[in-house]
């Protein structure tokens, strides 16, 4: 399942996707408080089973926030018990007050969802996908290491997931792709940020249909949850 939600924002820090993220979590919080100690506290440090994608209407950047119109969040799950709790959430929170600026929601409708057959299929990034080493540097699609790495964590996510492993290997082959680098912060690091290099663009993928369908539905890389890696069906190759 997947669905859009937009608010109606005048002004976001420069650092906001953890900002948004609360949203999402606000929104779990109201439908079932169970099921958010269960995801948040219970799983802590867990995959989310979501991924997601935030599109800024009409923005301007100043030197320390963001003007803007309009915010469109995309979230997108296998999970249909999570798809419900969010989608439940999200009609209650006709406002929403995060450091004091008061979003308005103006829209909420469920997305027509892809359905993958092919072992070959194009994407393009929703919100940039994000792989890093084993020590934390950022790889690069043009690095040799780029589609091992990519497998990695695809067959990481199926196994969390689904608790299986992947039917075959996934195999990326990078279109075009460019480097986006994302400003962020944490609870933890208040007036610092850190920095994460991804990468958006266009991909093909290849592997057994239902990989394929998790991937897309869920998200792939690092922070899937927190507004990366998620992907748009584009077609099937042959």
């Amino acid at each position: 399942m997947r669905l859009a939600v937009s608010y109606k924002v005048d002004r976001l820090p420069l650092a906001y996707r953890m900002l948004v993220l609360s949203l999402i979590k606000e929104a779990i919080r109201q439908a079932d408080e169970s099921y958010y100690h269960k995801l948040y506290v219970e799983q802590a440090g867990q995959m989310k089973p979501f991924g997601s994608a935030v599109y800024l209407h009409h923005y301007q950047m100043q030197q320390d926030y963001i003007e803007l119109k309009e915010i469109t969040i995309t979230i997108s799950s296998s999970d249909m018990e999570f798809m419900l709790h969010l989608f439940n959430g999200l009609q209650q929170l006709v406002t929403y007050t995060p450091s004091g600026e008061t979003w308005t929601r103006t829209n909420i409708r469920m997305l027509k969802e892809a359905q993958i057959k092919s072992q070959h299929a194009i994407f393009s990034t929703m919100s940039p996908i994000l792989l890093e080493s084993k020590d934390g540097k950022p790889i690069h699609p043009d690095d040799e290491n780029y589609s091992k790495e990519f497998d990695y964590y695809a067959a990481l996510r199926i196994r969390e997931l689904t608790g299986r492993e992947p039917y075959s290997p996934i195999v990326i082959t990078p279109m075009s792709m460019r480097r986006q680098v994302v400003k962020e912060t944490n609870s933890s690091m208040k007036n610092r940020y850190l920095y994460f290099t991804a990468y958006k663009g266009q991909l093909h993928l290849t592997g057994h249909p239902d990989d394929l369908q998790l991937l897309y539905q869920n998200g792939v890389g690092k922070r899937t949850s927190q507004f990366f890696g998620l992907l748009q069906y584009e077609r099937e190759e042959m």
